[in-house]
Order: structure tokens, then sequence, then C-alpha cells
């Protein structure tokens, strides 16, 4: 199930291999998100799309990435990541407010690029001021002039990060993904260690 799969290593659990199908099974029938609002699954929706675009084959709202993505943060994260997430939402729309006076699924596509291209060096420099933090919290520790002086903050992943990992993966196990992105073969013929790529040859799907 392509949902269980995205979740990784979740799949050697069944009763969370079953939590997922169900709730894939759930979103499907209602056509109705299981954990973000109707306006947060439309901004994840575009987000995405933003992310992957539609050009020569479809991008990630018609491979429809943000069910796979309303199912692994309502079973999959803890409620940190998911408040987390919750909060990149937000700050998404905020963005978009403050730049040009309306939410992210109302902007045009240049105005969402300038968005996205915001949230991801926020992103980046939320990662750097963890590394700093870490840096130092180890010269604390390996000098011992300050045994008061906390350790480095625990390590989170920024929503960005969160939003184009969830995008990639699931439009890459998703069919639109697999096999008009990527060059498929269902059940190949043979074994080739080493396959020549011609120029402009897609890569092979996994």
């Amino acid at each position: 199930m392509r949902v269980a799969a995205l979740a990784g290593a979740t799949m050697s659990l069944p009763a969370l291999a079953d939590t997922l199908e169900a709730s894939a099974t759930r979103r499907a029938l209602t056509g109705k998100p299981l954990f973000f609002t109707a306006d947060q699954d439309a901004t994840v929706a575009e987000l995405a799309d933003t992310i992957i675009p539609t050009t020569k084959t479809p991008g990630a709202k018609a491979a429809k990435v943000n069910e796979v993505i309303d199912i692994i943060v309502k079973d999959c994260y803890k409620p940190d990541d998911q408040q987390r997430f919750l909060e990149g939402l937000a700050q998404t729309n905020k963005l978009s407010q403050d730049a040009y006076g309306k939410a992210f699924v109302q902007l045009d596509p240049a105005q969402r690029i300038e968005v996205v291209k915001k949230l991801e060096a926020d992103a980046k420099q939320q990662k750097l001021a963890q590394m700093n933090e870490e840096k130092s919290a180890t010269k604390v520790e390996n000098s011992q002039a300050d045994l008061q002086m906390p350790g480095a903050k625990k390590r989170f992943t920024p929503f960005f990060t969160m939003m184009k990992d969830l995008t990639l993966t699931g439009y890459f196990t998703s069919e639109i993904g697999c096999t008009q992105a990527l060059e498929y073969v269902a059940v190949p013929g043979r074994y080739d260690g080493c396959v020549t790529i011609k120029p402009g040859q897609k890569a092979w799907a996994i």
C-alpha cells in the first residue's frame, strides 16, 4: 500500500500499517482531509505543486501528494512535529499576506515561488542556528567551564524541510511520478547491473 510504503520502517509494524491503510481508505471515501482543515489541505496541495509543478509531466497536485502528506502527518508524526507543520502552514499564509495581501492559494505562480524561496531560506537559517548551538554546547561540555549551562536544544526538522521531503517522496512513489516522471518497468525481464543513460534520459523508478 502506497502510504504505508511511504512510512518506510512502519511497514514492519502491522498495527501502524493497518492504521495508515485505514486512513487512506477513509480519505478516499470521504474526499476530505483527516488531519488538516480544508484550507490547510488546499495550502499543502499548492505548496507541493509549487515544489513540483506541472511541466512536460503532471505535477504534485495531479499526483494527489497533499492526500499522502495529510495521512503521514496524522499517523506518523509526533505531536511536536505536527504542531510545527501547522505553524509552518500558518507562516506560509502570513508571508503571503504580508507580501501580497492574499492567502498562498490565491497567489499567482511567480508569487508562490517567491514565498517558497523565503520558506526555504528560513529553513536553512534554522538548521544553521541548530548547528551553531550544538557546537557551542559541545565546547562548553568539553571545557567544563560552566556545568550549569544547558546543552544544545533538541534538534528538530524545519517546516519547509518536512514539506519538501514529503512532497518529493509522495510524488515519486505515486503512479504519475513512477510512470511519467521516471522510467518504469513493472517486471524487468533481466538484471542489468550497469545501464548507459542517453542524453536527456529520465532516471529509472525504483
